[in-house]
């Protein structure tokens, strides 16, 4: 057998070898020293609690106001990155027409509705302090990452005011924190708090 050949058997070899591993354990053979595959069943049940927490602190901040419509937060956890959360808020409009006429709502001014995503964003990352803990699969070189969206359809001639606010934090400072007094603060700190 030639040199040329002898190589082009070793690289199909190699490219085999690599294949097969990552067949195997669904990842890349330079993740083989790294953590364990994470038990996903366990990893359903934990989304599924952190679900109910995020949406308790939605339907809260939303239950007084009749004319806003949210959807339920849903996760998925993505190996190498970690878990992340989703919700969309559409505030409907501020006019209303109705067969007795137009109805302004009171609660529609845009300082309002502000006040509303404030007030919801400070409750989501008193949930992700208080109850991140329960994410026990993400890593702690992995993130936890809520993700809003605010649909805001204002007053006819108004500028739109959509709005997206992504809350995201590591596994390692999630752990760090929870056990600390007076930690609010310094969690809001390291968080990434990302608006636009």
């Amino acid at each position: 057998m030639s040199q040329l050949m002898q190589r082009v058997w070793k690289l199909a070899m190699a490219m085999v070898l690599v294949a097969t591993t990552l067949l195997a354990t669904g990842r890349p053979a330079s993740q083989m020293g790294a953590d364990p595959r994470p038990d996903y069943p366990a990893a359903r049940r934990e989304i599924q609690t952190f679900e109910v927490a995020l949406n308790d602190a939605i339907s809260e901040t939303f239950n007084k106001t009749p004319f806003a419509v949210y959807q339920k937060a849903r996760g998925a956890y993505l190996p190498g990155y970690g878990m992340a959360f989703s919700f969309m808020v559409n505030i409907h409009v501020a006019m209303i027409n109705t067969p007795f006429g137009k109805y302004q709502r009171p609660d529609a001014s845009p300082e309002q509705k502000r006040r509303q995503i404030e007030l919801l964003k400070e409750r989501l990352i008193l949930v992700l302090l208080q109850k991140g803990d329960v994410l026990n699969q993400v890593p702690k070189n992995e993130t936890i990452s809520i993700i809003g969206f605010f649909e805001d359809r204002n007053f006819p001639d108004e500028e739109n005011q959509n709005k997206t606010v992504i809350l995201s934090v590591s596994r390692k400072d999630l752990d760090e924190l929870g056990r600390k007094e007076d930690r609010l603060k310094e969690f809001k700190q390291r968080m990434k708090i990302v608006e636009y």
